[in-house]
């Protein structure tokens, strides 16, 4: 069965800023969407008793890393360092190097098969003590439906 998964920020609940809801078709395709998506993408629900696969694909999260890009919110900042890490796993970017300046450190990375030269993205270390990777880790697991 065909689904729409939405990543939806929360600004009336900052202790779950971001999360996935999942909607049908028709849901979706209703003038009572919801507010503060930031990202959606169709997928196909698995039957009962059969393997569910994430519902992201690699490009998919590649955008998502694109598109939070330019947010300096402090969720959302802790969110695009979390999924660079997950993306850094999953082979899809590499780490080109990382500085510090004013006591602020910044990784850089390229993307997988970057050509000779391109410059590189640079992403804010938030410095996340545990606490607060458990919970980013948690919305990310919740967004990927656990794929991760």
């Amino acid at each position: 069965m065909p689904c729409i998964v939405a990543l939806i920020e929360r600004v009336e609940d900052l202790s779950a800023p971001l999360v996935r809801m999942d909607f049908s078709q028709a849901g979706w395709d209703s003038p009572a969407r919801p507010v503060g998506v930031i990202a959606f993408w169709k997928t196909v629900v698995a039957p009962a008793g059969e393997k569910r696969r994430g519902f992201a694909d690699d490009q998919t999260l590649l955008d998502l890393f694109d598109r939070l890009g330019g947010d300096e919110r402090p969720h959302r900042v802790r969110f695009r360092f979390v999924l660079m890490l997950l993306l850094v796993r999953k082979r899809l970017l590499r780490v080109a190097g990382t500085s510090t300046a004013a006591g602020v450190e910044t990784w850089s990375v390229l993307p997988k098969g970057a050509a000779e030269g391109e410059a590189p993205t640079a992403v804010l270390n938030p410095k996340l003590d545990e606490a607060a990777m458990k919970e980013v880790t948690d919305q990310l697991g919740e967004v990927l439906d656990g794929a991760w």
